[in-house]
This record gives C-alpha cells, structure tokens and sequence, in this order.
C-alpha cells in the first residue's frame, strides 16, 4: 500500500464520519437548549442545561475544524482539487 492510498483512505473515513458526529453535537445542543428552557426556575438544572450548550457548541466547532484541516490538507498534497462537503448517503 502506498503512502498516497493510506491518506486518502484515512481521510475518506474522516470525511464519513464527520457528518455523524456534527449530528450528535448538534442533537446534543439542541437537547441543551429544551432543558434550559423546561428547567427555568431550578439554578441546578439551569447550570447542567448551559453544559449541555458549551459541549454541544465545542463538539461542532471541533468537526467543523477537523473538517477544515482535512479538505485543506487534501487540496494542498494534490489528492482533491474540490470542496467536498461531507453527508451522508442512502
């Protein structure tokens, strides 16, 4: 195996599982944001909810970096000239 077909390999497994975990990060803020409203009176609940937020704000920020990282690195070493997007095919 050569050195070119182990990075695109690497790369195109990142590219499929980015869009599953931006998922969970985005199911996780938005599940943040249903408990900070239910839970308005309580100070714990309210706290634990703003968790939620903050993780679920770092967790997109993160993919969308490593996202990032990957589409520049593949343009820069010739692999891809395009944008690519991840998604998710059926």
């Amino acid at each position: 195996m050569t050195l070119s077909k182990l990075i695109e390999m690497f790369t195109g497994i990142g590219l499929k599982i980015i869009p599953l975990l931006a998922s969970v990060a985005f199911l996780t803020f938005v599940w943040g944001v249903a408990r900070f409203i239910k839970s308005a009176g309580n100070e714990t609940e309210v706290k634990q909810s703003k968790q939620f937020l903050i993780w679920g704000i770092v967790g997109l920020f993160v993919l969308v970096s490593i996202w990032g990282i990957i589409v520049f690195l593949r343009k820069e070493f010739g692999f891809e000239g395009t944008l690519l997007i991840p998604q998710i095919k059926f």
